[in-house]
């Protein structure tokens, strides 16, 4: 099971409140695909972060499954050590043989001999795909995506896509986006953050409807700052 109960996540900006979420609620069974629609800068990172156990709620509680994993994750990279190496360090932590998780890695990313040199010395491009191989080389139950289903262009975007739709055959993904199209065909059921709450729709073009009103919204909000700073924090 994924999700919030009653989370309350937010950063202080100058004294003022910036709220990601506000005793929001969801629940995502493991297996689902779920978009999740949020409006720009309104806290995508942070709410994967949160899913990810990455970053930790104010108050509430957030429920996660342990073998989930974010999608074209660089954090757990470690500069100093070449991409061949830091595909056996992963594959140690969640249990997978280091060797088969090398040869799918350093066939999927397409990085020939820098497959074997230091990552911090790959550009971003490179770093992500390796990222995504290694996303796509674990059996998570669940993906978490920040908006990036996919990366580069062409062909090597084209096999992430096919790869993801076969991984999702048995896996679920929480994908939060700021474009409703993002989450039209790959996402069964849909939500929208709406000023730190989480709304759950029926249907996409419920979701993308209440989307437009969270956006404006979070567009009016910018004006408001009497109804920003009366959020209570203490």
């Amino acid at each position: 099971m994924w999700g919030f109960v009653d989370c309350t996540r937010y950063f202080l900006t100058m004294g003022v409140p910036k709220i990601v979420l506000f005793e929001a609620n969801m629940a995502v069974r493991t297996g689902e695909t779920v978009g999740l629609l949020v409006p720009p800068g309104e806290g995508k990172s942070t709410i994967i972060r949160l899913l990810a156990g990455a970053d930790q709620p104010n108050s509430g509680i957030v429920l996660r499954d342990r073998r989930g994993w974010p999608l074209g994750y660089t954090g757990a990279f470690v500069g100093g050590m070449t991409g061949e190496e830091n595909v056996h360090n992963i594959a140690q932590f969640v249990g997978l043989d280091p060797f088969e998780m090398s040869a799918f890695c350093s066939g999927f990313a397409e990085l020939g001999e820098e497959f074997f040199q230091r990552v911090d010395l790959y550009t971003p491009g490179m770093r992500a795909r390796l990222a995504f191989a290694v996303s796509f080389a674990i059996p998570a139950s669940t993906y978490l995506a920040d908006e990036k289903i996919a990366i580069g262009s062409g062909e090597f975007r084209e096999k992430c896509v096919d790869t993801l739709r076969q991984r999702l055959q048995g896996s679920g993904l929480i994908l939060v986006a700021s474009n409703p199209k993002l989450t039209k065909d790959i996402c069964e059921r849909h939500g929208v953050v709406d000023r730190g709450s989480i709304l759950m729709c029926a249907s996409h073009s419920e979701a993308s409807e209440r989307f437009g009103i969270s956006v404006r919204n979070s567009v009016a909000d910018e004006f408001n700052d009497d109804e920003v700073a009366s959020f209570d924090v203490a």
